[in-house]
């Protein structure tokens, strides 16, 4: 034998010992062409185990994919198993064919898995039974972003998900069972690689949307998120959830900035801490290898350990062969052994560690363990951690429970400017007494929220000093409060400076609504109030003393008056033709019968005026033709006297109630005054919203007045109620029309309030400060602040109205109105006085012309006779018993008695004759 074949001998031989002493397992892999980093990745792995134990050392045989194609992707994977491969990785999520999965599954293969793939039924699973996945199961994903969403420190409650058309939406499938798809729940926005991405985000915009759960590839999520700053989708108040588990590779922390507000929140698979930080447990360690940043790369890097593990436990057992087969025979023995194994490896056992932590294959080859961080991707700060046993956890609770070294080592990076502002803006509007400028005095100027005063500062000032923030006001510039126009699809004043981040709080007299509430939060209220009617405070009518003549006009009584001229003398002349109504004859003083008829002018008079009157007369008619007159007059008289009657009391009522106005029902059935309120506020929505039918009636004649019965704010209003004095009346809420009220002698309230409605702070949606606030208004409300402010700027001490006078007529006549009977009363009694006086002294001189004496004489006779009133009796010649009578005038009083019985008996004789 030449020494050359000896060489060539021992060369075997060596070589043969080697063989026996290193088993020499082939792997395959499969990758697309642009996964390079992936294929790195594959080898780095195949390296690092193939140092744990130079027993067993691993091969790799790589195939690379041009185009998604199965029947290229079968010729690849035979290849692969006629190379004598042990196990074949990939190829990623980017194929959609499961031909691997199968030809694995017929000739006994490992399939390792590295990406999610769509998720198998219980029949696709049998033809994949020797398919193992390290990524994590989409199930679990989608359970922990329902359980981060859902959490006190995220609690969203409507959010729009913004989602890549290729993009796995069962890893989303719990959020889209948590709450339904529509505008006060969830609302889906899809989008596609290379769109305009500005598209996407006008239109959250335009749902006045705030929080967005992002999904879509790291490669193109800064392309996307950089189209919502056109649209000032970066405020404080915006929130961004991203859920690809690659944000932290993806390069958005370059939006760091303090114009970049955004609270952004992404989640990752933790990695594994290696020593000498070891425990899985203790999670504070800050190391991350470079080399697999991307957590693809790192389940590339923990598929092959788990491979390597399982294969170094199988290969050291009986039975084990390395694989020669073809797609078309045979099946290799140790390859279920081999995956029931990999299920088996626990994470602490595995070496090297596993780079994600909590690693564990369960029986359907999928993984159910992980542990999830959540982040602010633009700091790279941990917030919190998440695994399925025990959900979301606070960082900082798991940080108070590591060793006080490690405690020590708190992160002093960046500062965070999604953190809420401590001093906020807050939008409000010109009105009084909410919100007002400032009088300044001469030689001083304000600065800042001085220049500023109203209940609204007042309030906000209280706030400030109770939760502990600053603020500034900003008057929006349209001054108004914030209503929706259906036409633009815009919201204007407080509201759109809320919805555009320009304000974090809105506060003046803002009703809250539902309307607002769908774009807006609001706190609790801060005043509760209704709507009632403004009016013009007419001068009272001035007083007329003679208002009971007002049934009658003055032409009625003319010829009431003149009805009762004629009728007397009618009467006075049927009286005398008709001879029943002549008295029987009587002496006279010349000794001869005379017959007398007393239907003279003043009994019938009498007759005719008490008869008008309603009262008896104790002269009535005998005959036939006087009664017939008489029975007509009273007819005529019961007639007039009972319509006056009844005129007076429709008069009293009618005069008093008419034209009034008392409530709503009754400003909406007449057509004399116009009414209208502020053009889209909360008191015009009321109505333009209401299904009560008087409701809905006052709003279609409001729309109906001409000219607009709308104003732009409470003062146009006011000013409109002042100038038309009682031609119209404002609709408003009943604290703003009371501060009028009594600040405006002229003005009035009408009615009682109706409507119940609410002022209350208006914040962003979601804002996570509007439960300080409303907290502090309860607090404010339980000390009686709030009372005390509403005293100072509503009720003004100093107004000159009077107030006493009474605003409710109660349909009566006062004493101005009846006064003028009291004046008629007296007029007739100073008049009946004076007749009686002038027949007085007619009568005294009669008397002395009679008896011939001087005038005094008999008038003093007459006078003594007068004043002494208890005397009932009256001598006949007054002024000859004066003389001789006493003081008492008895003696006088004696032969008045004794004349008057010697008369009586003279008559009493001529009747009998």
């Amino acid at each position: 034998m030449s020494a050359l074949q000896f060489l060539a001998l021992l060369a075997l031989i060596l070589c043969s010992g080697a063989n026996e002493d290193t088993l020499v397992v082939k792997i395959g892999a499969i990758f697309f062409d642009s996964e390079m980093k992936l294929a790195e990745a594959f080898s780095v792995a195949v390296e690092e185990v193939n140092a744990i134990n130079p027993a067993l050392r691993l091969e790799t045989v790589k195939r690379y994919l041009t185009i998604d194609d199965s029947i290229v992707l079968q010729d690849l994977s035979c290849d692969l198993i006629e190379n004598g491969v042990a196990a074949i990785f990939g190829p990623s999520s980017k194929t959609n064919s499961d031909i691997v999965e199968v030809l694995c599954n017929m000739t006994g293969i490992p399939h390792m898995q590295f990406d999610w793939h769509p998720q198998q039924s219980g029949r696709e699973r049998l033809n994949h039974q020797l398919t193992v996945n390290v990524a994590p199961m989409e199930l679990f994903l989608s359970s922990a972003f329902l359980d981060i969403l859902s959490s006190k420190s995220f609690d969203w409650r409507s959010f729009t998900i913004a989602y890549e058309k290729s993009a796995h939406l069962n890893r989303l499938q719990h959020i889209l069972a948590w709450k339904q798809l529509h505008k006060t729940g969830i609302k889906m926005q899809e989008f596609e690689r290379g769109d305009d991405y500005r598209i996407l985000w006008k239109r959250i915009n335009n749902a006045r949307e705030k929080f967005v759960l992002l999904d879509c590839p790291s490669d193109i999520l800064v392309d996307v998120i950089k189209a919502s700053i056109e649209y000032n989708m970066t405020g404080s108040f915006n929130h961004l959830f991203l859920t690809n588990l690659d944000t932290h590779v993806s390069g958005i922390d370059q939006f760091y900035s303090r114009e970049f507000t955004v609270a952004v929140t992404a989640v990752r698979i933790r990695t594994y801490i290696p020593p000498p930080v070891h425990d899985e447990i203790d999670v504070f360690d800050n190391y991350v290898d470079t080399r697999f940043s991307s957590l693809l790369t790192q389940l590339v890097y923990d598929s092959v350990v788990l491979f390597y593990n399982a294969l170094l436990e199988i290969s050291q057992r009986p039975g084990f062969y390395i694989p020669q087969l073809s797609c078309g025979r045979g099946f290799w023995q140790p390859g279920p052994r081999l995956v029931k194994q990999m299920k088996m490896i626990s994470p602490k056992s595995a070496k090297p560690p596993f780079k994600t932590q909590r690693l564990q294959i369960n029986m359907d080859g999928q993984r159910e363990d992980f542990n999830l961080e959540v982040y602010n991707p633009l700091i790279d700060r941990v917030t919190h951690i998440w695994n399925k046993e025990f959900q979301l956890v606070d960082y900082d609770k798991l940080r108070d429970n590591s060793t006080q070294a490690l405690k020590q080592r708190r992160i002093q990076g960046k500062e965070d400017f999604s953190q809420k502002p401590v001093s906020y803006t807050v939008a409000t509007r010109v009105g009084k007494p909410y919100f007002s400028w400032r009088v300044e005095p001469e030689g001083q100027h304000f600065e800042g929220n001085e220049r500023f005063e109203g209940y609204a500062v007042d309030l906000m000032y209280k706030l400030g000093e109770i939760c502990k923030f600053h603020f500034n006001f900003e008057p929006v510039k349209d001054n108004k409060y914030g209503s929706y126009d259906p036409v633009t699809d815009e919201w204007d004043g407080i509201i759109r400076q809320l919805i555009d981040n320009n304000a974090q709080i809105g506060i003046c007299d803002l009703t809250i609504t539902q309307a607002r509430r769908t774009v807006v939060d609001f706190t609790v209220p801060f005043m509760q109030l209704g709507i009632s009617i403004l009016s013009y405070k007419k001068a009272p009518p001035k007083a007329d003393i003679y208002a009971f003549l007002n049934p009658y006009g003055v032409a009625v009584w003319m010829y009431v008056m003149i009805a009762m001229i004629i009728t007397a003398y009618a009467l006075i002349f049927t009286g005398r033709i008709d001879q029943y109504e002549w008295e029987q004859p009587v002496e006279n003083e010349n000794h001869e019968l005379e017959r007398e008829n007393i239907w003279h002018l003043n009994n019938t008079m009498w007759l005719v005026l008490g008869s008008i009157l309603n009262q008896g007369c104790d002269l009535l008619p005998r005959g036939l033709p006087m009664r017939l007159l008489t029975a007509f007059w009273w007819i005529f008289a019961l007639l007039i006297s009972q319509t006056y009657i009844a005129k007076l009391a429709a008069f009293i009522t009618s005069s008093k109630i008419a034209g009034d106005i008392r409530s709503l029902h009754n400003l909406v059935d007449q057509n004399k005054v116009q009414f209208g309120t502020i053009r889209g506020g909360a008191t015009s929505v009321y109505f333009s919203e209401s299904n009560d039918t008087e409701n809905r009636m006052a709003w279609n004649k409001m729309l109906s007045f001409k000219p607009d019965a709308f104003t732009k704010n409470n003062e146009e209003g006011v000013d409109r109620v002042k100038l038309n004095k009682g031609g119209y009346a404002f609709l408003m809420e009943t604290t703003n029309l009371q501060y009028h009220v009594q600040r405006n002698c002229e003005l009035t309230q009408i009615g009682e309030s109706f409507g119940e409605k609410h002022y209350g702070i208006a914040v962003p949606l979601n804002a996570d400060f509007r439960s300080n606030l409303s907290v502090g208004i309860l607090k404010l409300s339980e000390k009686g602040v709030l009372y005390t402010l509403k005293n100072k700027w509503f009720n003004d001490n100093t107004t000159t109205c009077d107030n006493n006078a009474s605003t409710i007529d109660d349909g009566q006549f006062d004493m101005d109105s009846v006064g003028g009977l009291f004046v008629v009363l007296i007029a007739g009694i100073i008049i009946s006085i004076l007749i009686g006086v002038a027949e007085f002294l007619w009568h005294v001189q009669r008397i002395s012309v009679k008896e011939k004496i001087l005038p005094m004489l008999a008038l003093k006779a007459e006078f003594y006779f007068f004043i002494r009133f208890w005397l009932t009796k009256k001598p006949l010649h007054t002024y000859r018993q004066s003389r001789d009578s006493t003081s008492t005038g008895y003696s006088s009083l004696e032969q008045i008695s004794s004349a008057s019985s010697t008369k009586k008996k003279k008559k009493t004789k001529r009747i009998a004759n």
